[in-house]
């Protein structure tokens, strides 16, 4: 989803999602002015019914232009989240998700600087990152294991995505790399 906001072109930047450039990068998105462009297809696709199943992570779509009432017109609505909302409140599943300080990843910064970022505290209870939803869907479904940590999801993203160019988990260190935006 764009998520913009005022900027001062020297320390804050006006785009406050915190991961936009990885999103590009690794082809979520084609550009950054396209950030959330999808949805009115997956809106379409639900009235149609051509799309039968959704999955939300971390997002209340329903904020977005897919109304609780189109989620309702879904055979399956699986959705990860911190928070209750009218999203999880139309899911048919809902999982537990972790929060930004509850698990670790990755981020690329607006200026290409691709850092980790570490867990700060253990998620309560059942909660957990969506990659690792994400994991068990697909080893259910497929029978492929994957990757069962970070490291290897990201080294796998890594070698897969050209803008990485080499980078490895390993590499980031405690202060990250800067790759070519």
């Amino acid at each position: 989803m764009p998520r913009n906001g005022e900027g001062d072109k020297l320390l804050v930047n006006a785009d406050k999602n915190p991961n936009t450039n990885g999103a590009v990068f690794t082809g979520i998105v084609d550009c950054h002015a396209e950030m959330g462009r999808n949805l009115g297809k997956i809106a379409d696709g639900i009235k149609s019914g051509a799309i039968k199943t959704l999955i939300v992570f971390g997002e209340d779509v329903t904020k977005h232009g897919i109304s609780a009432e189109l989620l309702g017109k879904l055979e399956t609505l699986v959705v990860s989240d911190i928070l209750p909302n009218k999203t999880t409140a139309a899911a048919h599943y809902l999982l537990p998700g972790c929060a930004h300080a509850e698990k670790r990843g990755s981020f690329t910064n607006v200026k290409g600087r691709v850092q980790r970022f570490v867990k700060a505290v253990e998620p309560k209870g059942d909660a957990r990152a969506e990659w690792e939803f994400l994991h068990e869907l697909v080893y259910n479904v497929t029978g492929q294991n994957g990757f069962v940590n970070i490291e290897g999801l990201f080294n796998q993203m890594a070698a897969e995505v050209p803008a990485f160019n080499g980078v490895t988990w390993a590499s980031l260190g405690d202060t990250g790399v800067t790759v070519q935006i």
